[in-house]
């Protein structure tokens, strides 16, 4: 699948335009906005607006990404994007009406296309959009043959008829999209937000048994962590940034199983220094060989400041302690640096890849995530509920 998706017709142009666009960084220098951090995010994610939906960032990812739109969107609507995350919906679903299925990304001209392999994340993802969107009833009404359609697909596609588990036949893509992944806990985080937003909105059946929350913490959950394997499993000894940080950040599970406690895991692992969120503290035995080949642990132990942003926030939330230091450490980033780079090193720049072919991005659209929490920290505006 993955071999096949380099070479997909949708994608293809991608890396010509994207390279465009690193090779014009490279010699002009990335874009830098002005003011403090507050004023600096919000350009950024104004940058991100292509005049018909919100890119994934204002730099060389000019693609709009379900995954990160719907990371996005909740923040993206108390900042008073509304419209913006509206007109983007609108848009992706027409787009996926006319391809026939939703997809990790979709390429210009309006092609869609999942790389690199069936999003586990997608679809959940963009119901939460939808649900977060002034207009999204109205939009997954217009759609519902397309989205009832895409629901009974993931429970055939993802999840065991037997049980409720993942399953373990197949990959997925995920946030961390260049290691392969299967059955781990974020695919069962996924699952349980797919359950609670069909529940909540009674927009479609559940295409799976009930209490993927519960099969969640029961085949994943130690005490202090959520563990990236079920036992048996290989990666049942790991504990990776997403495993633990997306299902508190996303409340799918309550934070009183032990967010306090996962934070300081994470923190002792080396997950969040110098800054948060690194998705391992080893580079994975899993990542992808071409990708590996040009860009060597780029979703190992680099930072990656959208699991940043999270993990910031649900620091905010339980009153962690150096909540308040490590806010600021990402704020002074934002000002030294006048955007929010994608992925950092160990030295707080951004990753390059083998021989300097890849630059990491700049100007993305989560940081809409972080620019919430700092309005909602200073009290200057925001209300409603926290993701």
């Amino acid at each position: 699948m993955r071999m096949r998706a380099l070479v997909d017709p949708a994608i293809l142009p991608a890396y010509a335009t994207s390279g465009i666009r690193m090779a014009r960084r490279a010699i002009r220098g990335h874009v830098r906005h002005r003011g403090d951090a507050v004023s600096i995010l919000a350009a950024v994610v104004a940058s991100c607006a292509d005049g018909r939906h919100l890119d994934a960032s204002g730099g060389h990812f000019r693609q709009f990404w379900t995954r990160d739109f719907g990371f996005s969107a909740q923040a993206l609507v108390r900042l008073g994007e509304g419209a913006r995350v509206d007109a983007s919906l609108e848009w992706a679903l027409a787009a996926w009406k006319r391809h026939g299925r939703v997809t990790t990304t979709i390429f210009p001209g309006d092609r869609p296309a999942d790389v690199w392999d069936y999003g586990v994340d997608s679809l959940p993802l963009l119901l939460r959009a939808l649900r977060a969107a002034p207009s999204g009833e109205l939009l997954a009404t217009r759609h519902a043959a397309l989205l009832g359609a895409e629901v009974g697909h993931f429970g055939a596609v993802v999840v065991e008829p037997a049980g409720g588990w993942v399953r373990d036949d197949r990959p997925f893509s995920t946030h961390r999209d260049t290691v392969r992944s299967g059955p781990n806990a974020y695919a069962h985080a996924m699952v349980a937000l797919l359950e609670r937003e069909l529940r909540e909105t009674g927009w479609f059946p559940l295409p799976f048994a009930a209490g993927a929350a519960d099969r969640l913490v029961a085949g994943f959950w130690r005490g202090d962590h959520f563990a990236e394997g079920r036992p048996g499993t290989r990666e049942a000894a790991l504990v990776t940034g997403d495993a633990n940080v997306v299902p508190f950040w996303l409340r799918i599970v309550p934070d009183d199983l032990g967010a306090v406690e996962m934070l300081a895991r994470i923190e002792h692992e080396g997950l969040a220094r110098p800054l948060p969120l690194r998705y391992a503290a080893r580079r994975s035995a899993r990542e992808d060989r071409l990708q590996g080949a040009l860009l060597p642990d780029y979703q190992g132990t680099a930072i990656w400041t959208s699991l940043g942003a999270m993990a910031l926030d649900v620091m905010d939330r339980v009153e962690a302690p150096g909540t308040d230091a490590a806010i600021g450490r990402y704020a002074a980033l934002v000002e030294r640096d006048g955007t929010l780079w994608e992925v950092l090193g160990d030295d707080l720049r951004p990753y390059r890849g083998r021989l300097g072919l890849w630059h990491a991005d700049e100007a993305m659209l989560w940081a809409a995530i972080l620019l919430d929490l700092l309005i909602r920290r200073a009290g200057q505006a925001g209300t409603g509920d926290r993701p």
